[in-house]
């Protein structure tokens, strides 16, 4: 296309005057700011960009003067935003983060019943094996139970038995000793007595033989320590 063409295009094109957008009419539009000059019958921009619609919105390098009066309009030169990475907390922009965000809900939720699911069956567990503890300590104190009662079973018959087998002994005795006195003449009684009198009188004669050593020594005793003292 040629050059000429080109530029009545974009006469044409700004003659409509659109008020919103980043066209002609919108105020980062740095066209309206270029100063042109006409040399040769042709007019040329004085900051030295070509004069044609690819240009038309820029300026060179190092003309724009922030601390202008026109700052506010344009920006003071300060360095801008990009990176919105540390912004991921608001509320996004695009579909495509929506769509991330849906999906990592989706995956906390998914992550959640899993967790929720894993914490009810270890608690099932614990349970089974709280009931399961329960039921042992429970069955441990009737087997005890049932041991104490029966020792104490076998003990009233042992006793029982003890008892009858005391009372049978003594009636035989009883009977031994009746059908002895029976037996037993006159005479033998007679010596029967006399032993037993021998008997008392022998240990009398040694209680007093003891008697009597005691006192010797304690007069033997008694005349030492008097030869210790003179």
């Amino acid at each position: 296309m040629e050059e000429s063409k080109v530029q009545a295009l974009h006469d044409t094109l700004s003659k409509l005057k659109r008020s919103a957008g980043l066209g002609v009419s919108s105020h980062y539009n740095f066209g309206g700011k270029c100063k042109t000059k006409e040399v040769n019958g042709q007019i040329v921009r004085e900051d030295g960009l070509p004069s044609n619609p690819l240009y038309h919105g820029f300026v060179r390098e190092g003309t724009y003067d922030p601390k202008a009066s026109d700052a506010a309009k344009y920006g003071d030169g300060r360095e801008i935003k990009r990176n919105f990475d540390d912004c991921k907390g608001l509320v996004s922009s695009s579909g495509s983060e929506d769509n991330n965000d849906k999906s990592t809900k989706k995956k906390l939720k998914k992550e959640a019943k899993k967790q929720a699911k894993l914490e009810a069956k270890r608690q099932a567990k614990l349970e089974a094996k709280r009931q399961a503890k329960i039921e042992e300590k429970r069955r441990a104190k009737l087997e005890a139970a049932k041991l104490k009662s029966a020792v104490e079973e076998e003990d009233t018959t042992t006793s029982q038995s003890e008892k009858k087998d005391k009372k049978k002994k003594k009636k035989k005795k009883k009977a031994d000793e009746a059908v002895l006195e029976d037996t037993i003449t006159p005479d033998a009684k007679d010596d029967e007595k006399d032993h037993d009198e021998e008997k008392k009188q022998s240990k009398k004669d040694s209680k007093k033989e003891s008697k009597k050593r005691k006192h010797m020594e304690e007069k033997a005793s008694k005349k030492k320590k008097q030869k210790k003292d003179k």
